[in-house]
């Protein structure tokens, strides 16, 4: 109530402001001027929805005021909040864009892949730093001839010096070979100085002898590591990790940097079967002391994060390259300086440090692939933006609460399902972990749903199956109720008590489920469990004869076209004579879901109606 008062206020005022002292005064243009102003404010768009509904609200009270205080229906309520407020631009996770799938395969793909080179990359390395500790301060008299017989064979094959880039430039790899040849880089410079004046060029190779044995589609991925190049590698190396425990474990941004060596130790087999890796580490969020004072460098996690093996790999090989107690710290062996100011105290690398070499791994990548002809395999640019560290996180609850059998890949791909018994994973979590953040985006993702079949069933669309009526007075309410909103998080888990709303599309199967557990046909236990929580619907399992499916047309468009596959495969030559019998079944079984759906299709969806 008081929210909805200041409301009043805050359009009163305006109206006063615009020479407009009484109700009845207000028509469509002001709505709409005042909605532009709302969304031109500059708060937050939480704050700019309660101006606006409060305004709404006042509109709904119109059959209980007197008519000079009546006003007309705000047009956001019938083009939706979207057209009058801007995108949310304060610091939340859940605003935060998913990374694309078709930026996050091939980014994984490309983290694990280092993984496995890191045996490769960190021997480089060692390598690196045992030339480094050959260099002598002064000039060693009794390698020249030594020197002098390696470069002249070498630019015999080679037809250059041996040189790579360092801080921009191109020149002779001075530090290499005074490590290969015991002396000073002064010394190197000297005698290199006299092949130059007779013109050879510098080249770009400084080959380090260590092996390389990490193979792509079944070739070397590279056929040697160059002297400048084991430092980079090694940041790449470090990146790969970290994209890899961030994406695959969920675990925050900040207290992923925070993360310690031993935070992953081996599993214990308890001969169950299930062996699981935990993560322990520190968190922030809210976090305080036993007097009761915030904990600025956080306290310890009572329950770590369950995460499965490649997790565990990624920390392994942190281990392996780090010196110090810190997974991720700010200046690690291979790097000189920092990027990105420090946000908090300690050693820890920092987010922005962290983007920025996310940034040049990808730069990295696109590159190698480029120069060796992998070019199906580059990391395309995100539609929303730069690849940060918090969107990593929010992509998981993206792709489980947006795309069919989410939740499978959840348990597969993350070791994790959140229907599994509380203690367990994610659920046993508070809800403001990442359950949370799937809860959220899963009632986004039905709000959104629901929005497009109302807009469908606006446009002549027509719904069939037994659920067909339940679903258009499901998209005929959240029209009412959500429409044109970015749901907070207290809206969303709102819409989540609702059963009516519990809508799921299941467009591999052509169809949605309107999930009643009482009437649900995909679990086959559907008796009351001990626990009050509703499981939701198995996609993976719909059952043909269930009471909660409805179909759209477009969903049998895409039957149709699935029928057109389909027949093509059954007359081609090359199918085998029981998989054409087989294909020609299962046609006919898809064409009877088509004109039973034509015979009983419905559409009807009732716009708001103005008091």
């Amino acid at each position: 109530m008081a929210q909805v008062f200041l409301g009043w206020r805050r359009f009163a005022t305006w109206l006063t402001d615009h020479s407009v002292t009484s109700l009845h005064e207000v028509d469509h243009d002001l709505l709409a001027d005042y909605a532009a102003h709302i969304g031109r404010r500059g708060c937050s768009i939480a704050i700019a929805q309660d101006d606006l509904n409060a305004v709404t609200l006042l509109w709904g009270f119109a059959p209980h005021l007197p008519t000079t205080d009546r006003i007309p229906m705000p047009a956001w309520e019938k083009e939706g909040l979207k057209h009058y407020l801007a995108t949310d631009t304060t610091p939340n996770e859940n605003t935060t864009a998913a990374i694309h799938p078709a930026v996050m395969s091939p980014l994984l793909i490309w983290s694990l892949r280092f993984l496995d080179f890191a045996d490769d990359i960190i021997a480089a390395w060692r390598e690196h730093q045992r030339l480094l500790a050959r260099i002598r301060e002064h000039p060693n008299p009794g390698a020249t001839a030594a020197l002098r017989a390696f470069l002249d064979k070498w630019i015999a094959e080679h037809g250059e010096l041996p040189g790579g880039i360092a801080r921009g430039r191109r020149g002779v790899a001075a530090q290499y070979l005074a490590g290969m040849f015991d002396t000073s880089d002064r010394h190197v410079k000297y005698e290199a100085t006299k092949y130059r004046e007779n013109n050879v060029p510098v080249g770009l190779d400084a080959p380090l002898s260590s092996p390389v044995n990490g193979m792509i589609h079944g070739q070397q991925w590279k056929s040697h590591i160059d002297f400048h190049d084991a430092p980079l590698l090694m940041t790449r190396l470090a990146t790969a990790a970290m994209i890899v425990i961030l994406y695959l474990s969920g675990v925050r941004p900040g207290e992923a940097l925070e993360l310690q060596v031993g935070c992953c130790p081996d599993p214990i087999d308890d001969g169950t079967g299930s062996i699981r890796y935990q993560l322990h580490g520190l968190f922030f969020k809210g976090a305080r002391t036993p007097d009761g004072t915030p904990a600025r460098g956080g306290v310890p996690r009572e329950m770590p994060w369950t995460v499965i093996p490649p997790v565990a790999e990624a920390v392994r090989v942190l281990e392996r390259i780090v010196d110090g107690p810190l997974l991720f710290p700010t200046n690690p062996p291979w790097i000189t300086g920092t990027c990105g100011r420090r946000q908090r105290t300690g050693d820890a690398m920092t987010t922005l440090a962290a983007n920025a070499r996310i940034a040049s791994f990808i730069a990295w990548v696109n590159d190698y692939v480029a120069s060796n002809g992998l070019n199906d395999e580059r990391i395309p640019d995100d539609p929303d933006g730069d690849i940060v560290v918090k969107r990593l996180r929010r992509t998981i609850g993206w792709h489980i609460g947006r795309l069919p059998g989410g939740r499978i890949a959840l348990a597969l791909q993350y070791g994790h399902l959140r229907t599994s018994v509380v203690g367990e994973g994610y659920s046993g979590r508070a809800r403001q972990g990442l359950r949370r953040v799937l809860d959220i985006e899963t009632a986004r993702a039905m709000a959104d749903y629901l929005e497009t079949v109302a807009e469908d069933l606006k446009d002549g669309q027509g719904v069939s199956g037994p659920a067909a009526e339940r679903m258009i007075q499901a998209a005929r309410d959240a029209r009412t109720r959500f429409q044109g909103k970015f749901l907070t998080p207290r809206q969303a888990e709102a819409l989540l008590e609702e059963p009516e709303f519990h809508i799921y599309d299941n467009p591999n199967a052509f169809l949605t489920c309107n999930h009643d557990p009482a009437k649900a046909l995909c679990h086959p236990e559907r008796t009351p469990r001990a626990t009050s929580r509703v499981l939701p619907p198995a996609i993976d399992r719909c059952d043909p004869a269930c009471a909660n499916i409805a179909r759209t047309d477009t969903h049998i468009d895409n039957l149709r076209s699935e029928i057109a596959e389909l027949a093509d495969q059954a007359a081609s030559s090359l199918t085998p004579v029981p998989l054409k019998e087989r294909l020609k079944q299962r046609i006919t079984a898809l064409q009877k879901l088509v004109d039973r759906h034509e015979r009983t299709k419905t559409a009807t969806i009732e716009e708001p109606k103005q008091p």
